[in-house]
């Protein structure tokens, strides 16, 4: 009788959503305004790796659609996915601070790119060294990986112009409220064309980082049985061929 008593509980339990193995369709998925990477039409999240993306969702049979992904200021949606076991935020450039000091886990890598500074090419600065940036008034994303790079190699955090719009840091620098502007290098000119700049008004200054891969990254505490499969899906579309095809749609 006791064995069967406890076979119940065990069986209510696991009927129990708090209790039952969480998969991809329980995932909160974040991202952000990072043109041709990711970002809204209409309302609604697009860009090369939201569509890969719903391609993963579409392998592994999860009912999610561009309309359930959220696209947030990219400072929220670093807060979320640290606090918040349920949170996906893409496209993430895997670091050795973000893998050591807040752990999160990654799916990808969906490709390679790198940071640079951007700056008014009328105004003719040289950098050569981060002690030649510390001469100029720097705008960045508010913990976008390139602010916390400048960060990391000296550039004093109180002196950065922070903000989560990369048009008005577009603004701010051909009005000279600041000089400089560290960011992806295909994300600006996508930004700058999209936005009706003029991508001939602004030219890269320094290479801040080589290539460095970009991620779907999870708090630390999805469990694999999100992690996985995903990867698993991930892997098979690289694999024929259907990753590098929406890219490359994207950056001709």
């Amino acid at each position: 009788m006791m064995k069967k008593i406890l076979f119940l509980i065990v069986f209510l339990l696991l009927l129990n959503p708090l209790y039952a193995e969480m998969t991809p369709g329980d995932i909160s998925y974040y991202t952000e305004e990072y043109p041709p990477y990711n970002f809204s039409d209409n309302d609604m999240a697009t860009g090369f790796a939201t569509e890969i993306l719903l391609k993963m969702f579409e392998k592994l049979n999860v009912n999610k659609t561009a309309k359930d992904i959220r696209v947030v200021p990219w400072a929220r949606g670093f807060n979320d996915i640290q606090k918040k076991k349920n949170v996906c935020l893409y496209t993430m450039t895997r670091t050795d601070e973000r893998v050591k000091k807040y752990g999160f886990r990654w799916v990808g890598p969906i490709i390679n790119t790198g940071s640079v500074l951007f700056a008014q090419k009328s105004k003719n600065i040289k950098i050569n060294s981060m002690e030649d940036v510390k001469k100029y008034r720097v705008c960045a994303i508010r913990d976008d990986v390139a602010e916390q790079t400048i960060v990391r190699m000296g550039y004093s955090i109180d002196d950065v112009d922070r903000t989560a719009s990369p048009v008005s840091i577009a603004k701010k620098i051909l009005k000279d409220r600041c000089q400089l502007w560290p960011y992806g290098e295909i994300a600006t000119k996508w930004i700058l064309k999209k936005n009706g700049f003029n991508v001939d008004d602004f030219e890269v200054v320094y290479q801040l980082t080589e290539k460095e891969s970009m991620f779907f990254a999870f708090n630390q505490r999805t469990p694999d049985s999100v992690v996985v499969p995903l990867q698993k899906a991930f892997d098979e579309l690289k694999a024929e061929g259907v990753v590098d095809k929406i890219i490359s749609t994207y950056l001709r």
